[in-house]
């Protein structure tokens, strides 16, 4: 994926570029000829958006508080396990080092 485009999403970076080639080497048309695929994209990406925001959809709303508090949960979890984890290599190697 071209750098410009790592926030985009990933159905849209790779289709917004072609191959483009240069005639020269130190001609840099093609990195702008992206740059501006890329700024085109995340334009329209914002307008989309804006119009999503204007319906105020109520359906909406509640599924992105449903995902939002489902990932809060899901990432609790995961720093809880791997809080769980830690601990219990300490008491491993505490035990083998002959600490009790």
């Amino acid at each position: 994926m071209k750098e410009c485009c790592k926030n985009t999403c990933e159905v849209n970076a790779s289709e917004c570029h072609s191959e483009r080639e240069c005639h020269h080497e130190d001609d840099h048309c093609g990195f702008f000829i992206e740059l501006a695929d890329c700024a085109w994209v995340e334009v329209l990406k914002e307008k989309i958006k804006e119009q999503i925001r204007a319906q105020d959809d109520k359906a909406l709303t509640e599924l992105a508080k449903i995902v939002a508090e489902g990932n809060k949960k899901r990432w609790k979890h995961k720093m809880c396990k791997k809080k769980n984890c830690h601990e219990f290599k300490e008491r491993l190697c505490s035990f083998f080092a002959g600490e009790k």
